[in-house]
This record gives C-alpha cells, sequence and structure tokens, in this order.
C-alpha cells in the first residue's frame, strides 16, 4: 500500500515493519497514499526493499486473462470501431466509447502510448479480448475523491467555486471534483427569495462545512457562518423590556414578523398587539412599515425573539420611547470597545435606570 512520495520516491508499506520504495516513472498516474499496486521485490537498499511495479500485463496466454482484472498495454494503431493495442504478447482492441477520451478527441493522440485498462470480455477461441481505460480512469477518480472526502472536516473552510444555482440553494465545486450545496438557508442571515440574490455562477468562495453525508457524496456547505451571526452581536446589546424601532418584514394570521436590526427579526404575535380578538396585525400593518416595539423573550442560539407593542402593565408604547437607531449603533460601539466590562446584566440596569456609564 502506497504510504507517501518525496521527489521522485514513492514509499510502500509491505507490512507493518517492511517498507519498500520505487520511482514515481512507474506509475501512469501520481499515487496516493492509500493506493494499492502489486509489486516484485528486487533487492534491499539502505535499509529499504527496492521495488518495481509487478508487470501484470505481460501475459502468456489467454487463460492467464480474467475479466476484471486491470492489464498495461501499448496501443500500436487504430481502426474505424476504436484502438489496437499490444499486452505483452497478446493483442487486444478497445472501443472508442472505451478510451477514456471525450468525444471530440481523437484516439490517435493515444498511439505509441502504455496505458491501464480493464479487461471487460474475452474470446478465447476467437483470440479476441476487449479494454477499457475508461473504466481504470473512473476508479482511479473515485479512489481521488474518497481520498480527499476522507480528509474533510465539519467546520472546516474550502476555497471553491459556484457551479450551478437552484432554486433551494447553491452548489460549489471544490478540490479535486467535489461539490457540496449551500443550502438557501445558509447563504445569508437575511430572508432570500432566490439564491441569485447573494451568489453568481462562477463566483470563487470560501465556505465552511455543516455536514458529510452519505460517504461524503452529499457535503453541506454554509456562507453565513463565514461572518459573526447577527444574533450573536445583537446579543450583546438587547435585552428583555429594551424598546426599539423596527420594520414590518412579513405578516402571517398569527401576527408580524418585525426586523429590528439587519438579520434579526422576531415574531409580534396579535396577542401582543393590544387590539381585540376580533382584529390581525395583518389588517393593520403591512411590509416595509416601521413598528415601536419591545422585546419580550430573546435566544440568540436558536435565533428566536418575541416582540410586543404593550408594556408589562398592558398600557401601549409610545413612539417617542423607542431607542433611536444612534442610541443602538452607540451601545453596539461600546459594548465592542469594552467587552470584558460591559454584559447584559448592565446594560439591562443602564436602561432601567437611565445612568449613562457602565457598571464596573
Amino acid at each position: 500500500m502506497i504510504v507517501g512520495q518525496n521527489g521522485d520516491d514513492v514509499f510502500v508499506e509491505l507490512s507493518p515493519r517492511m517498507q519498500g520504495v520505487l520511482s514515481s516513472r512507474q506509475f501512469d498516474d501520481p499515487p496516493l497514499p492509500g493506493d494499492v499496486f502489486d509489486f516484485t521485490v528486487l533487492g534491499q537498499e539502505d535499509g529499504l526493499w527496492a521495488l518495481a511495479r509487478a508487470e501484470e500485463g505481460l501475459l502468456n496466454s489467454w487463460r492467464d486473462m480474467e475479466c476484471g482484472s486491470w492489464v498495461n498495454g501499448r496501443v500500436t494503431g487504430r481502426n474505424p470501431g476504436g484502438l489496437e493495442l499490444k499486452i505483452g504478447p497478446l493483442h487486444a482492441f478497445m472501443p472508442k466509447s472505451e478510451s477514456g477520451l471525450s468525444k471530440e478527441q481523437d484516439p490517435a493522440v493515444l498511439i505509441g502510448t502504455e496505458i491501464t485498462c480493464e479487461v471487460i470480455e474475452i474470446d478465447g477461441t476467437r483470440q479476441r479480448v476487449l479494454v477499457s481505460r475508461k473504466r481504470v480512469l473512473k476508479q482511479r477518480k473515485e479512489s481521488r475523491e474518497q481520498h480527499q472526502v476522507g480528509a474533510l472536516k465539519v467546520g472546516q473552510v474550502i476555497h471553491g467555486s459556484v457551479s450551478r444555482i437552484e432554486p433551494y440553494g447553491a452548489f460549489v465545486r471544490f478540490g479535486q471534483g467535489l461539490e457540496g450545496m449551500i443550502h438557501i438557508s445558509n447563504l445569508s442571515s437575511e430572508r432570500v427569495e432566490h439564491p441569485s440574490e447573494v451568489v453568481k455562477k462562477g463566483q470563487s468562495i470560501e465556505a465552511k462545512i455543516l455536514t458529510i453525508r452519505r460517504g461524503g457524496k452529499r457535503v453541506g456547505l454554509g456562507l453565513k457562518q463565514m461572518v459573526e451571526s447577527p444574533w450573536s452581536a445583537f446579543a450583546r446589546i438587547g435585552y428583555p423590556d429594551q424598546i426599539l424601532e423596527g420594520r414590518v418584514t412579513r405578516t402571517e394570521e398569527y401576527g408580524v414578523f418585525v426586523s429590528v436590526t439587519k438579520g434579526v427579526e422576531g415574531l409580534l404575535h396579535n396577542s401582543e398587539s393590544g387590539l381585540s380578538r376580533e382584529r390581525r396585525l395583518r389588517d393593520v400593518l403591512s411590509t416595509g412599515q416601521p413598528v415601536v416595539v419591545r422585546i419580550v423573550d430573546f435566544d440568540a442560539d436558536e435565533e428566536r425573539m418575541g416582540l410586543s407593542q404593550l408594556h408589562r402593565d398592558g398600557s401601549p408604547i409610545q413612539p417617542e420611547e423607542a431607542m433611536s437607531p444612534e442610541e443602538l449603533a452607540e451601545l453596539a460601539d461600546e459594548g465592542c470597545d469594552s467587552p470584558a466590562s460591559t454584559n447584559l446584566g448592565d446594560l439591562l440596569a443602564r436602561a432601567l435606570t437611565g445612568d449613562d456609564h457602565p457598571t464596573a
């Protein structure tokens, strides 16, 4: 099994206490740690066994062939249907569809090259064998992908580009052929109607790995997780009974949602409006309309906030009672400048007493 590479030397673990080395030139493609091959031991040099790739392709008869085995061969020519190969002393044929080349590529580019193929059909009577390079390339690609997936971890940041956009999210290509998806809910902390509002096809982005499922075939990514959550930021300046001016973002039968700052919105339930039971907030408020509210409860981790248009004693809140955007911004600046001396209890005490200085 391949365990590593240094320059031209490829190191192989033959057993727990036995290692060998051979040149990387003996491989068609760069080997990866964990890849398994057959080797021939040539001798010992500097404490390591000198190795050579086992010549699987040097078969002496048709009965040595097995479907599914890999063989090395040289492409000697072409005909209208594909390519002719020499596998040791034997001849083989590879249909163009099994060459691993695109439709636009001329199979003649492989003439004279040594390639590894998989035996897909054997007819000993007619001395006819069919091989496929495409299957070998596919298996090697899957092996590399699995090696990459094994190195992925939740919380890791990946660099990639947006490969396609769907109504439910954006797909991102990263690594060597890997792909993950950013669900629309993880694109931004603000409400997004369509992923194209946030990202564009071909755009280079960094995203955080949120989930790895189905052996790495489904990788969930997050873009909004790359920056501090606005809920976490608001937790430093928001507190129960704080009165703010917000803006209605959407209306429902049971109440309306109100944004109190960018990326943070709470529910103003009909029961907290002071309206009669027969009336609904959606009947008196519309999307985009400003409204003064009091924070009833706040959970930054769950990103939930309850709002009210009433004081604790049930009296209506007046517009002039709301903290202005400038005061809220000042509170945020103070919270960032002195995180060790300003906490939620201090802010609540200041709001209730009108003290202009934080408590020690």
